[in-house]
Formats: C-alpha cells, sequence, structure tokens
C-alpha cells in the first residue's frame, strides 16, 4: 500500500501540472493581445505547435517509459516544462513564444503515458483511483485560470509563467529522490485477449475506440483554447460588480473575473471525475462512455445560445460530463491493451485526443473569422453527436463480450 500511495501521490502531481500547463496559456490570452499587440486569432495561433508536441509527442514518450520507467519519465516531465515555463517568461515576441510555448508541449507530453501507465498496472482499484487522478488533473485545470488571472494581475504574465517553471522543476528533484517499484501488482489480469481470434476483436475495439477519443480530444480542445476569452466577452456579469471597486488594473481585473469563472466551471468537472471513477469500477464501461458523451450533447449546444450566468451553468454541465468521462475512458483503454504495451497505448491515445486536436486552434480561428464565436460550440454539438454514434458502433460490435474493470 505504500508503494500505491507514491504513485498516486505523484502521479496526481503531474497529472495537475500537465493541465497547469494547458490552461495557463489561454487564461493569458488577452493580456497577451494587448502586450504583443496583436489580434486574439494570431494569439491563439502562436500555441498550435505547443498543443500539437503535446499529443504527437505522448507516442515516443509512451515507449521510453515502457522501456526504461514512468517514474523517471514523470521527473523528465517536471524538469523538461518548468525550463520551457522560465524560457517563456524572458520571450519578447511571437516567434520566441512559439518556440518556449513548444517546449512546454513537448515535456507536457509525457505526464500521460506515463502517469496512467503506472496507474493502471500497479493500483488495485483501478477505476477509482484513475478517477482520483483524472480530479488532480482538472484541480489543475481548475486553479490554472484564476491562478494565471490573479498573478497577471499582480506581477504580470511574465513572471507568472516564472514562478510555475520553478515550482514544476522542484517537483522534478523531489519525485528524483523517491522510490517507486513499478512491478505489476498481482491480480490484475494483464490481457482479456488470449487466442489470435479475440486478440484481433480487441484491435479492432482499440481502433474504434482511438476514432471516438480522437473525435473527443477536437471538441475538448476547440472549447479550453477559447472559454477564458469567451467567457470574458459573453459572461461579464462577474466584472459588472468588480468594476464597482477602485481597481488600478482594470483590464487585468476584468481577465482575473473571467478566469475566475473558468476555475469554477473546471471545478464541476472535478466532481464529474470522481463520480465516473466510481462507476468505472461496478458497470459497463462502453454504455458509461456513450451516457456521459451523449448527456453532454445539449449543454455545449447552448453555450453558443445563452449567455451571463446561464451560459457559466451550462458550460459546468457540459465539463461535468465531457472532462468526467476521462476515467471511463482510460479503463477502456486499459480493457483492450496488454500491460507491457500500456504506456505507449496511452501514448498513442494522447497522441490522438492532443495531437490530432491541437489542429483545432486554426479551426476555431477560421470559424471566429467567418463566422462567429458561438458557431464554434455549435460545431462541437456535431462532433460529439458523431463520437456518440462511434461509441453505439463499438458497443454492437463487441456485444456479447463484457467490458467491466477486472474481468
Amino acid at each position: 500500500m505504500q508503494n500505491e500511495k507514491k504513485i498516486i501521490i505523484f502521479t496526481c502531481i503531474a497529472h495537475y501540472f500537465t493541465h497547469f500547463y494547458e490552461l495557463l496559456f489561454p487564461a493569458l490570452a488577452i493580456p497577451l493581445v494587448l502586450a504583443l499587440n496583436i489580434e486574439l486569432t494570431d494569439v491563439l495561433k502562436l500555441s498550435f505547435l505547443m498543443y500539437l508536441l503535446y499529443g504527437v509527442g505522448a507516442l515516443p514518450w509512451g515507449f521510453f517509459a515502457d522501456r526504461y520507467g514512468s517514474s523517471k519519465s514523470l521527473v523528465i516531465f517536471f524538469i523538461g516544462t518548468g525550463i520551457g515555463s522560465i524560457l517563456t517568461s524572458f520571450s519578447d515576441s511571437p516567434d520566441a513564444l512559439i518556440f518556449t510555448l513548444a517546449i512546454i508541449g513537448f515535456f507536457s507530453s509525457i505526464s500521460h503515458p506515463a502517469g496512467l501507465g503506472l496507474i493502471s498496472v500497479g493500483m488495485r482499484n483501478r477505476g477509482s483511483a484513475l478517477g482520483i487522478n483524472g480530479m488532480a488533473g482538472n484541480l489543475g485545470l481548475v486553479s490554472a485560470p484564476f491562478i494565471a488571472g490573479l498573478l497577471n494581475w499582480l506581477v504580470g504574465w511574465e513572471v507568472t509563467f516564472l514562478l510555475v517553471g520553478i515550482i514544476s522543476i522542484i517537483c522534478g528533484v523531489i519525485t528524483a529522490l523517491v522510490n517507486i517499484d513499478e512491478t505489476p501488482i498481482e491480480g490484475i489480469p494483464a490481457n482479456r485477449a488470449t487466442g489470435s481470434t479475440n486478440n484481433n476483436h480487441y484491435v479492432k475495439y482499440f481502433l474504434i475506440l482511438c476514432a471516438a477519443m480522437t473525435l473527443a480530444g477536437f471538441a475538448y480542445r476547440m472549447n479550453s483554447i477559447i472559454l477564458p476569452a469567451y467567457l470574458e466577452f459573453k459572461a461579464g456579469f462577474l466584472w459588472n460588480y468588480l468594476k464597482g471597486f477602485d481597481l488600478s488594473n482594470l483590464q487585468g481585473a476584468k481577465t482575473m473575473a473571467a478566469t475566475l469563472l473558468v476555475s469554477f466551471v473546471y471545478i464541476i468537472s472535478t466532481v464529474g471525475q470522481l463520480v465516473a471513477g466510481k462507476l468505472a469500477d461496478r458497470y459497463d464501461l462502453r454504455w458509461l462512455y456513450f451516457g456521459f458523451h451523449a448527456t453532454s450533447i445539449p449543454f455545449v449546444i447552448s453555450m453558443g445560445i445563452i449567455d451571463q450566468q446561464l451560459l457559466v451553468i451550462s458550460a459546468s454541465l457540459y465539463v461535468f460530463f465531457a472532462l468526467g468521462m476521462q476515467p471511463i475512458e482510460n479503463s477502456l483503454v486499459a480493457k483492450y491493451t496488454p500491460n507491457r504495451w500500456r504506456s505507449t497505448s496511452y501514448g498513442i491515445k494522447f497522441i490522438l485526443t492532443f495531437g490530432v486536436s491541437s489542429l483545432a486552434v486554426y479551426v476555431v480561428s477560421w470559424i471566429k473569422g467567418t463566422f462567429n464565436l458561438e458557431t464554434v460550440y455549435f460545431t462541437c454539438g456535431f462532433i460529439i453527436t458523431a463520437l456518440a454514434l462511434l461509441v453505439l458502433f463499438l458497443i454492437w460490435s463487441s456485444r456479447g463480450t463484457t467490458c467491466k474493470n477486472y474481468e
């Protein structure tokens, strides 16, 4: 149990930081518009390479973790992202930001394949552990907008990146000093497939799942990169209240108000992670996966229609299901892949969900330029509908089989 505690603690810290970095840049998009004197769409494009490497890097880092160890990979994650964040704090041009943000994205891609691979073979209650780990990642999503907005207001975006980088490197040093046993614990089935026919079936199921996860990742990225700015434009009720006070940095305070709302939205998704983690240890993973995604559709569509307080409520309910499903999704990956390639399998997942979804930066910019930001959420609704149909196809294809953790 002592080793399991170490696994869950350090994988949770890593998961927190990888998602903190993921939303740190979008949360500072408006301040960067002012600092660089360029349009919002041009600022968002600076993050394309970061998000591309965030996904593409997951596969080689998954190979690395399977061969050299997940704990060593996590040390590299902390130190690499810390260095990238510090370099970003000294960037004074769009070209420099593209390069330093890319460093953050490349090393951030380590956390998911290494951390999830370690949990899937080293924790007895896989679903619950993945739920706790998912909650830690969501806390990164929750705290990044607020902390970034607050620090930007107090000390500026440059010092914000500098402080985060220093803390990340400190976490890397501590992780390097801790000994984690990565031997798979007894009692966890290595793979459900034993014969060649069954193996072929599991490959087919995993490929269908990969297609579904790609669509989920694309919709997730479209929302995450515009939500802080979207709420700043369309949910100004908190800012209208705050501007009654004597605030010296008015634009910084306006950004802080919007990022506080984003943090509230992601708090709700944290509850979804815990609920889904518990359900993943009890019920059929396929139907849970379908149910969470299908339920999110009306809420994401309504985000393109309503504003102010109702927009915040709808966004919260959308992320409850859209992000809450992650322990279910990660359990499905573990269900359809062997232990010896577990980190690599998660690497495949994240090269699809985060690598392909990096194109969302350009898709969102095109939609905003051609239509408006509201259309982004109508597009997300269409994508998630297609995703739900794919999951139904997975359920039909794998009929007659069980799909629960540890069966």
